[in-house]
C-alpha cells in the first residue's frame, strides 16, 4: 500500500473511531425522545398523559444539565492525557448507562425509585456525553487542514444522524411488529439493551487508533521543553483568555441545537401526539428525514469549506427564517407521510449547513491546549440550555396555547440568535477570505 493510500486509510479510521461515540450518544438520546410516550407511562405516575410527557422530558433535560461539567472535566483530561484515552472512557460509560436504562423496573414495580434511578442514569450519561462531544470533535478536527476540516468534521453530525436513524429504525420495527401491550411491557427495552454492543465495538476501535497529529506534536514539544502540565480545570484560562470564543459557540449553537432537537428528536412525539398520525407513521417520517440529513451532511461540509464558515451559517439561518413557518403551517394540515418528509426535508437542508458550520467554528477558535475543554464546556452548556429544554418547552408551549404551530416561534427565535452571532461576533475570528485570523 502506497504512502498516500496509508494516509487516507489512517484518516478514515480516525474519523470513524472518533464518530462512534456520537453515534452511541445519539442512538440513546434518540431512543429516549422516540419512546418518550411509553417512558412517561412506565416511569411517571400521572393521570394526565401530557403531565407524564412533561415529566419524561424533564428527565431528558436533566442529562443535559451536567453536560457542561462533563465537558470541562473530561475535556481537561483529554487536553492533558490525549483525546483517545478520554474517548475510550466516555463511550464505555455511555454504553453501560444505556443498557441499564433498558433493564430498569417500572414505577408500578418499585414505585418512586423507578424515576429516581432513571434520573441518576441520565446524570451519569450526561457527564460522559459532555466529555465525548468536545473530545471527539477536537480529535477529528485535528486531523484536518483549513481546506478540508469542515468536510472531516461533517462526519460527526453525520454520525449523530446514524445513531438517531438506528434508534428511529429500531422504533419503527418494534412499533410495527409488536402489539401495544408487548411494546409497553418489554419491547421498548430491546434497543436500549443493545446499546452496549456499540460501546464494546467503540472501545475496541479507539484503542487501535493513534491520537491526533496536532496533539502529539504539542505533547512532544512539551516533553522536549521539559514541561509537565498538571491536570487542572481550566476555568480561569478559558474565561480570561477565550471568553469571546465561549460566547460565540454558545450563541451559535442556540439555533443549531434548538432546531435539531425539535426537528428530529422531538418529531415522532410531535407528529403522533399533536398532528394525529400513528406512532409507526411518525417513526417512518422521522427515519426518512434522518436519511436526508445523513446524505446532506458531507455535502454541507464541502460547501462550508468552499464558501467559508460565516457564509455557510448565514445562508442556513436565513433559510430557516424563510421556510419554518410555511413548512409547519402545511405540516399540521396533512397526515400523509410523503408530504411531511418533503416539508421537513427543506428545513433539514438548512440544518446541515448550520450544524457543520457551527462544529468547525467551535474547533477553530480555541487553541490546541484548551480545545477539548473549551469546545466541551461551551458546546454542552448551550446544548443544555437550548437543546435539552427544547422538547419540554415545545410541549409546554403547545399545551398552554393549544396551537401546534407555536413550536415555530421557538425555532425562529433561536435561529435569529445564530444569525446575529454569525454576522457580527464571528468577524472577530474570521477575515473576509473566510479563514481564521
Amino acid at each position: 500500500m502506497g504512502e498516500v493510500a496509508k494516509k487516507k486509510t489512517s484518516l478514515a479510521k480516525a474519523v470513524f473511531s472518533g464518530s462512534l461515540g456520537n453515534m452511541l450518544e445519539w442512538f440513546d438520546y434518540g431512543l429516549y425522545g422516540y419512546f418518550a410516550v411509553i417512558i412517561s407511562a412506565e416511569f411517571f405516575a400521572a393521570e394526565d398523559p401530557i403531565v407524564g410527557l412533561l415529566l419524561s422530558f424533564m428527565t431528558f433535560a436533566v442529562g443535559f444539565l451536567v453536560r457542561p461539567l462533563g465537558g470541562i472535566l473530561i475535556g481537561a483530561y483529554a487536553d492533558k492525557h490525549g483525546r483517545i484515552k478520554a474517548l475510550t472512557l466516555t463511550i464505555l460509560g455511555m454504553g453501560i448507562c444505556t443498557m441499564l436504562m433498558g433493564c430498569l423496573p417500572t414505577y408500578q414495580q418499585i414505585g418512586i425509585a423507578a424515576p429516581i434511578l432513571l434520573t441518576v442514569l441520565r446524570l451519569i450519561q450526561g457527564l460522559c456525553t459532555g466529555g465525548e462531544f468536545g473530545s471527539s470533535l477536537t480529535f477529528i478536527s485535528e486531523y484536518g487542514t483549513p481546506n478540508n476540516r469542515a468536510f472531516l468534521v461533517s462526519w460527526q453530525p453525520f454520525s449523530v444522524g446514524v445513531g438517531l436513524i438506528i434508534g428511529s429504525t429500531s422504533g419503527l420495527i418494534i412499533t410495527s411488529i409488536l402489539p401495544t401491550e408487548a411494546l409497553y411491557a418489554w419491547g421498548w427495552r430491546i434497543p436500549f439493551i443493545c446499546g452496549i454492543l456499540i460501546a464494546i465495538y467503540g472501545v475496541y476501535m479507539r484503542r487501535n487508533v493513534p491520537d491526533s497529529p496536532e496533539f502529539q506534536k504539542r505533547k512532544a514539544e512539551q516533553e522536549a521543553a521539559g514541561v509537565e502540565a498538571k491536570v487542572k480545570i481550566p476555568f480561569k484560562d478559558l474565561f480570561v483568555g477565550h471568553f469571546a470564543s465561549i460566547m460565540a459557540v454558545i450563541l451559535l449553537l442556540a439555533g443549531a441545537s434548538t432546531s435539531y432537537y425539535l426537528l428530529i428528536t422531538y418529531m415522532p412525539t410531535y407528529i403522533s401526539q399533536f398532528v394525529g398520525t400513528s406512532m409507526s407513521d411518525a417513526f417512518a417520517v422521522n427515519t426518512s428525514v434522518l436519511a436526508i440529513y445523513l446524505i446532506l451532511c458531507p455535502f454541507a461540509g464541502k460547501i462550508v469549506d468552499k464558501i467559508g464558515r460565516r457564509r455557510g451559517l448565514i445562508i442556513g439561518s436565513i433559510g430557516f427564517l424563510i421556510f419554518t413557518y410555511p413548512v409547519f403551517s402545511i405540516l399540521v394540515q396533512h397526515t400523509n407521510p410523503a408530504i411531511m418528509i418533503a416539508l421537513l426535508g427543506i428545513l433539514v437542508a438548512c440544518q446541515t449547513l448550520i450544524a457543520v458550520g457551527n462544529a468547525v467554528v467551535s474547533t477553530e477558535i480555541f487553541p490546541t491546549e484548551l480545545r477539548s475543554s473549551g469546545v466541551g464546556f461551551a458546546y454542552n452548556l448551550s446544548a443544555a440550555v437550548f437543546g435539552g429544554l427544547a422538547p419540554l418547552a415545545a410541549t409546554a408551549l403547545i399545551a398552554a396555547t393549544g396551537n401546534q404551530i407555536s413550536i415555530v416561534w421557538l425555532i425562529m427565535g433561536a435561529i435569529l440568535i445564530t444569525l446575529v452571532t454569525s454576522v457580527f461576533l464571528l468577524k472577530r475570528f474570521y477575515g473576509k477570505d473566510g479563514k481564521v485570523k
